[in-house]
C-alpha cells in the first residue's frame, strides 16, 4: 500500500516537510519536468544520461504534485522515494504502475555501482513510461488543481 506525503512525512528523518501550495512553482516543476523527459529523447548523448533525464522527468513531475499538495522535499536521504511514493498515492497510481515507474529509479541508480549502466533499450522502454506518466500528471493537475494551474501559468503564487 503507497504512503501518501503526511504519513511519509511522520517517518523518522523524512526528507518531507510541509509548505503551501505554490502555483508558479508548481507549473515550473512541470515544465522542468517535460524539458528533461525531451531530454531523455536525444539519441546524441550517452543511455546514462537519457536514463538521468527520464527519470529526473518523473521525479520533477512529482516535485509538483507534492508542491500542490503542500509538501516540499529536502534534500535528504530518501527523498527521490518519498516524493515518487507520496505523489503516486495522491494520484491514486495503482502499485503494479508504482512499480513500473520505480524500476526506472534503480536503473538510474546503475551509475553508482561500476560497470553497470543502461542500455539504449532500456531508456526507450523509460520512455515509453514516462511519456504517459507525464499525461497522467496533467490530468490530475486538471482535475484536482484547476484553479492552481490557471494561477500558475498566470504568473500568481497562491492557490
Amino acid at each position: 500500500m503507497l504512503l501518501s506525503f503526511k504519513q511519509l512525512a511522520c517517518e523518522p528523518d523524512a526528507p518531507l516537510k510541509p509548505l503551501a501550495a505554490n502555483a508558479r512553482d508548481v507549473v515550473a516543476w512541470l515544465q522542468a519536468a517535460q524539458v528533461k523527459l525531451n531530454d531523455a529523447r536525444q539519441t546524441v548523448v550517452s543511455a546514462g544520461t537519457r536514463m538521468d533525464a527520464a527519470w529526473d522527468a518523473v521525479l520533477l513531475a512529482c516535485l509538483a504534485v507534492a508542491c500542490a499538495q503542500g509538501w516540499r522535499a529536502t534534500s535528504d536521504k530518501g527523498h527521490h522515494a518519498a516524493v515518487f511514493e507520496g505523489a503516486a498515492q495522491a494520484m491514486g497510481l495503482g502499485q503494479s504502475r508504482f512499480d513500473e515507474l520505480d524500476a526506472l529509479r534503480d536503473w538510474r541508480n546503475r551509475k553508482y555501482r561500476a560497470g553497470q549502466f543502461s542500455t539504449a533499450a532500456e531508456v526507450e522502454e523509460a520512455i515509453a513510461l514516462v511519456t504517459p506518466f507525464q499525461a497522467d500528471v496533467a490530468s490530475w493537475f486538471a482535475d484536482q488543481h484547476p484553479v492552481l494551474m490557471k494561477q500558475g501559468l498566470s504568473g500568481g503564487a497562491a492557490p
